[in-house]
């Protein structure tokens, strides 16, 4: 019994989906990220917005906003860029890889001395899973590289991890949206 009930499982997961990843078809989301290192840890919420160019692959943008403590020094850190995903399946658990490369300004306060801002530039790669909970919403889990360089500092990083979910928006219904 017990191995019938998992082919079940297994088959159930692994069922084609309806297509949410066709040409025209949007993906609205975001990840929440816990990002740890020695005595770091960032916090940061990253929406995302992307239109499906060609099957399985999103091109479009995201914005991080992100607070960051270690020691006596916090910062906090807003940076946009463009953001590339593309899916491997289109199965109801779909591995992806996705990379962003935002443009950011963070403002660092360490205590006894004044604020300074700096900009820089950060970079994430990565790959993991988009689960299907509905036909269009996705649980994500990403994890990967992320590294940072901020002028007058040397680059730095490390392994970052990446949860969130994915709403996707099929062409005709961002066709209903726009009026057509």
């Amino acid at each position: 019994m017990k191995k019938i009930l998992l082919s079940l499982v297994l088959v159930s997961v692994f069922i084609v989906a309806d297509a949410q990843t066709d040409k025209g078809d949007w993906l609205v989301g975001g990840y929440f990220r816990l990002n740890t290192s020695k005595n770091n840890t960032q916090i940061a919420l990253s929406p995302d917005a992307a239109l499906f160019v060609i099957k399985n692959l999103a091109i479009g943008g995201n914005l991080t906003l992100a607070y960051s403590k270690g020691g006596d020094a916090n910062s906090t850190l807003f940076s946009i860029g463009p953001y590339v995903r593309y899916y491997f399946t289109n199965a109801n658990i779909r591995p992806i890889l996705q990379g962003t490369v935002n443009f950011a300004s963070q403002k660092l306060k360490i205590s006894g001395l004044p604020s300074t801002t700096n900009n820089g530039t950060s970079y994430f790669l990565g790959g993991g899973a988009a689960i299907f909970i509905s036909d269009q919403v996705s649980i994500d889990g990403v994890m990967g590289y992320e590294h940072s360089k901020f002028g007058g500092f040397s680059g730095g990083g490390g392994f970052a991890l990446n949860v969130g979910f994915q709403v996707y928006l099929l062409r005709n219904q961002m066709d209903k949206l726009r009026g057509k």
